[in-house]
């Protein structure tokens, strides 16, 4: 993977300097792979590498720009009647929840106090945020993710402004359904766990959604145990709120190579949890137009 990124990143990395030559792309590589992977100082990592402070600026600069320029190559929802079917039997196979392209979740991720418009990263939980939203397959890979959004931001505002919407609305994709949790408003296209169930049916229901929706949680677990840089371990993201949300695409788009490059994760995270997951943030509105079409899966599919 290292030599896939080296090859890949050659031009755009290995620019000559007023002194003499670039860094050779490897070391930036690996420069930048160390903050993803650690969150370490710039100090620490310029101590590792020998190198400056403002020469460790520079290249993870460089790397996550390098790294979001290619992220619709590696993160992107497919809409092909082969793709989606493959989604649907990766699903389908983890719980028999059927029809299933994919689980949407949002997470946040701690970032310094910005100095503009600070009040609007605060959270529910009180500390400086980006509420990301993710959507991601059986396998853990991400198809969807936005980080734009301030802390305070809503799930279901998030997911309601996002191209992904638009997708399913405009009839881009016209096949399958997302898992979401209470937070999102239960639609044609987005199923939620029924709210106070009372028949064994709508218990069965929420028991497979759960199994089959934790998936996302999952997934957002893997990234941070993998990139500590974006989890609350390695404490905050102590840039400025646009370039945190790029250095979150270029680890997400990581990520998804790790996956397809078959990479395990480190000792120790076989099960691991995402501490930015702060829940409870059910959805009040009156966009829940999918009644309808979860009442008749249940009937149908959670009856016995």
């Amino acid at each position: 993977m290292i030599l896939e990124l080296c090859g890949m990143f050659q031009n755009q990395l290995a620019r000559p300097t007023k002194r003499s030559h670039a860094f050779p792309v490897s070391l930036q590589l690996m420069v930048a792979l160390r903050f993803y992977a650690t969150g370490s100082f710039q100090m620490v990592n310029a101590d590792v590498h020998r190198i400056s402070r403002a020469s460790v600026s520079t290249i993870t600069r460089d790397v996550t720009q390098c790294l979001k320029n290619v992220c619709n190559r590696y993160i992107s929802m497919p809409t092909d009647p082969a793709s989606l079917q493959a989604l649907k039997q990766g699903f389908y196979d983890i719980s028999n929840f059927p029809n299933v392209i994919g689980a949407v979740d949002g997470t946040h991720v701690r970032i310094k106090s910005p100095p503009v418009d600070e009040h609007l990263y605060v959270n529910r939980k009180n500390y400086h945020s980006l509420n990301v939203m993710g959507v991601c397959d059986s396998n853990l890979k991400f198809l969807n993710i936005v980080a734009k959004w301030p802390g305070s931001t809503h799930d279901a505002f998030a997911l309601r402004n996002s191209r992904l919407c638009e997708m399913f609305e405009d009839g881009d994709i016209s096949d399958g359904w997302l898992l979401g949790d209470s937070g999102y408003p239960l639609r044609p296209w987005l199923l939620t766990p029924v709210i106070n169930p009372t028949t064994r049916q709508d218990q069965r229901y929420n028991a497979c959604h759960m199994r089959t929706r934790c998936a996302v949680e999952r997934s957002f677990g893997v990234l941070k145990s993998r990139f500590r840089c974006i989890d609350t371990t390695a404490g905050t993201l102590l840039y400025s709120p646009v370039r945190c949300c790029d250095i979150i695409v270029a680890v997400v788009v990581l990520h998804n190579m790790c996956i397809n490059n078959r990479i395990p994760l480190p000792p120790g995270n076989d099960n691991p949890r995402d501490q930015g997951n702060i829940g409870g943030q059910q959805y009040v509105g009156n966009q829940n137009d999918g009644a309808v079409i979860r009442t008749r899966l249940i009937n149908n599919r959670f009856n016995n």
